[in-house]
């Protein structure tokens, strides 16, 4: 087979080539996952109601979320400790606040009214994302339709605050809310998006004080007057100190808390008049206006910025939204006014930072490599050979992926790099043996090709074979952090190892010049 082979070697090549392109093929069957789902029977819920809600009424939805756990979702045991009912074991709330940094993954959130976190253990890992998870969400959906929520697994990896993730930026907030809308209404539109939610928030209310300029210069009063006549009613102002020993203790000057809390009054309200001692109505010096104003303005790279998130559904995937979203958005992009843009963040983003600071690095170990081969072999052509074998680990990775149904994320990433070790190693033993069997045992370059091949056989397919055992328990027990890893690596090397007994010498006859047409094999002793 190998003397088939290596007698039409421009043809064998091609023919690499050719299962190498339709290995590629296999690229869209493959999960696309930055990195799996956790596996602990533990999930999560991040609760948003708007903002400037009150911490006793996050409490109330609280409280109604937990008293719906422990009427449909509690899980039951008997008396020996079997469980008869699955559901939520346990669980614990936070109001107001996100709980401490229990594991490196966890997305804390700042303190705030309007925020509550609960962490819940399960009795059943599996029954997570079809039972206990959409029922919540349902709870959640129907009883709170103003309330913002997340509920999934724990996470692997960096964490990240949404799968999906959309930043709009731009100068003016009308404009930017404006694109926001619009981008909301993509991303509703692609299957498999839930949850659809800006960083912002809903608009909140606010009185517009309009001073008539002419009005309140004939009534002698100023705008700080009028400010300072406001700030007095509503909010109250700080006259003096009071010292008590050390301590400094304000006297704050306002209004009684009928008027105060109440702003339909507001217009009635009398402004004094410093130069005259006397009262002017505020309907008769100004225009009060209802204004609605975003209830937070957030900034990336000092351009007023909207982040749109997005949850996905069971069976679909974060990073091929997030790219058809790209589509959608760079066509309306084209007619947005100068000046604003979007940027994909979520999961594509961190697949692609971390793929990026592993990117970086592999420059200077090729260099490594390269300069290490060389050195060794005291040649440009064999190492070369070497080098081209590399790729060859893609094609066994990517039918094992799309067999499987393992994702094509950040650990089968590194279960590729591995792999290249490994190829590399096999390639260097072929090699070697080929030199000592034409120096040592001084035979013909055509037969010491054929020879080295035969000889190291037996050693290569060993040293696959004990490695791919060495993985099978990492496939099979390894979770759903390793097992895409592990089956990179099997896949990878089972193939590899095949065509690297083949394409190193069909490499090495093109590089070589050596003509096989007439070749006849004549089996030798090796010493």
């Amino acid at each position: 087979m190998l003397i088939g082979l290596i007698r039409r070697p421009i043809l064998s090549l091609i023919g690499v080539f050719a299962i190498f392109f339709a290995a590629l093929q296999l690229g869209p069957l493959i999960p696309n996952i930055f990195f799996p789902p956790n596996d602990m029977p533990v999930m999560y819920a991040d609760l948003f109601l708007p903002v400037g809600t009150p911490l006793d009424k996050t409490e109330e939805m609280v409280t109604s979320i937990e008293a719906f756990i422990k009427d449909s979702l509690l899980a039951e045991v008997d008396a020996d400790g079997e469980i008869v009912k699955h559901g939520i074991s346990d669980w614990n709330s936070y109001v107001g606040s996100g709980p401490p940094r229990f594991y490196l993954s966890l997305n804390a959130e700042p303190e705030s009214p309007e925020y509550a976190y609960m962490l819940m253990n399960v009795t059943d890992r599996w029954r997570m994302d079809t039972d206990f998870i959409p029922a919540l969400e349902r709870f959640c959906r129907d009883n709170f339709p103003d309330l913002s929520y997340t509920i999934a697994p724990l996470l692997l990896g960096p964490p990240v605050t949404a799968p999906v993730q959309v930043r709009i930026s731009g100068k003016d907030v009308d404009e930017v809310f404006a694109l926001a809308d619009k981008a909301k209404m993509r991303l509703a539109g692609i299957p498999g998006t839930t949850n659809i939610r800006d960083d912002w928030g809903m608009r909140t209310k606010k009185l517009l004080v309009k001073i008539n300029q002419p009005r309140a210069q004939r009534a002698g009063l100023s705008s700080q007057d009028i400010a300072i006549s406001l700030q007095t009613i509503l909010t109250g102002i700080e006259s003096t100190d009071y010292r008590e020993g050390d301590e400094i203790i304000p006297v704050v000057l306002r209004s009684i808390s009928a008027d105060r809390d109440d702003i339909g009054k507001l217009e009635s309200h009398n402004i004094y008049v410093p130069g005259t001692g006397r009262t002017v109505p505020l309907k008769q010096v100004a225009d009060i206006e209802v204004a609605f104003q975003p209830a937070k303005i957030y900034r990336r790279d000092r351009l007023k910025t909207v982040t749109i998130s997005a949850n996905v559904l069971p069976g679909f995937n974060a990073i091929s939204i997030a790219t058809d979203a790209d589509v959608l958005l760079a066509k309306d992009a084209e007619e947005w006014p100068i000046g604003y843009k979007y940027e994909l963040g979520g999961e594509l983003e961190s697949s692609g930072e971390a793929n990026a600071s592993i990117g970086a690095k592999l420059p200077i170990a090729a260099l490594i490599i390269i300069l290490l081969l060389v050195g060794q072999f005291d040649s440009i052509r064999r190492p070369a050979i070497i080098l081209l074998t590399i790729p060859l680990g893609i094609i066994g990775v990517f039918i094992g992926l799309a067999i499987t149904q393992e994702p094509l994320g950040f650990m089968a990433f590194l279960g590729v790099i591995s792999l290249s070790g490994i190829v590399i190693n096999n390639a260097i033993v072929l090699l070697d043996r080929i030199i000592i069997e034409e120096t040592q045992n001084g035979l013909e370059a055509r037969q010491a090709v054929i020879q080295a091949c035969q000889r190291r056989l037996r050693p290569i397919l060993l040293t696959t074979a004990t490695t791919i055992g060495g993985l099978v328990p990492l496939w099979f027990g390894g979770g759903a952090m390793f097992t895409s890893m592990a089956v990179a690596i099997i896949f990878g090397l089972m193939f590899a190892s095949i065509f690297t007994l083949g394409m190193v010498p069909i490499l090495y006859t093109l590089f070589f010049r050596l003509k096989f047409k007439d070749f006849e094999y004549r089996p030798v002793s090796s010493k």
